[in-house]
């Protein structure tokens, strides 16, 4: 008689396994205060991006033939990219700041 590969109920698939949990858990209540300060945080650069917004454009009035007065704008790419960089990371802030108060409601429930 030879064995059989497998158990009697079958064999063990890999989505049969039961996942392995790392030591800590997700839903902790101090995940708020970590989302309140990433407010703080993203508040500050989206004012900083605002404020470099209005850096990197910059107006000049020429003198024109006869006397009108030429108008050019000039845009500075390293403060727009600066702005659009501080823009970025305030929103990706945002959007973990809602995962942090979602996972720390969560935490009451448990």
């Amino acid at each position: 008689m030879t064995a059989e590969p497998w158990p009697a109920d079958g064999p063990k698939l890999d989505g049969d396994a039961e996942p392995e949990r790392a030591g800590g858990r997700l839903n902790q209540p101090w995940r708020a205060a970590v989302a309140g300060i990433e407010l703080v945080v993203a508040v500050a650069l989206g004012l900083l991006a605002w404020w470099a917004w209005g850096r990197g454009v910059v107006t000049i009035y020429l003198p024109g033939p006869h006397g009108a007065v030429d108008v050019v704008t000039r845009s500075v790419g390293s403060w727009l990219s600066g702005s659009v960089i501080a823009a970025t990371l305030a929103g990706l802030l945002l959007i973990d700041a809602v995962r942090q108060v979602v996972l720390a409601a969560r935490a009451g429930r448990d």
